[in-house]
């Protein structure tokens, strides 16, 4: 069982938490946000509730798409691409 206060802030979080045990991070869930997160199929979701998980969907993709475009970079790339980007300005005479 809860603690009466665990149960009462893990309510006003929408029902989610992290919790910090010594090294470990832990993610206490109430049943109903676990459900959420877990349903993979689109049965059951309004239509807003649809376009969150698309647009979700995209973002995640498009984050490991860029996650795996830097890991392939080798490091004199980046270093190019860095020198690429810079911009000198200097003071008119």
């Amino acid at each position: 069982m809860l603690d009466k206060k665990l149960k009462e802030a893990l309510e006003l979080l929408g029902g989610r938490a992290i919790l910090k045990d010594g090294e470990g991070y832990y993610v206490l869930l109430s049943l109903k946000e676990f459900k959420k997160i877990t349903k993979t199929s689109v049965e059951g979701l309004t239509k807003q509730e649809l376009v969150d998980k698309i647009n979700n969907d995209i973002a995640s993709w498009k984050f490991s798409q860029e996650e795996e475009q830097i890991s392939a970079l080798e490091p004199m790339e980046i270093t190019d691409i860095k020198d690429q980007e810079e911009i000198h300005y200097e003071k008119a005479a």
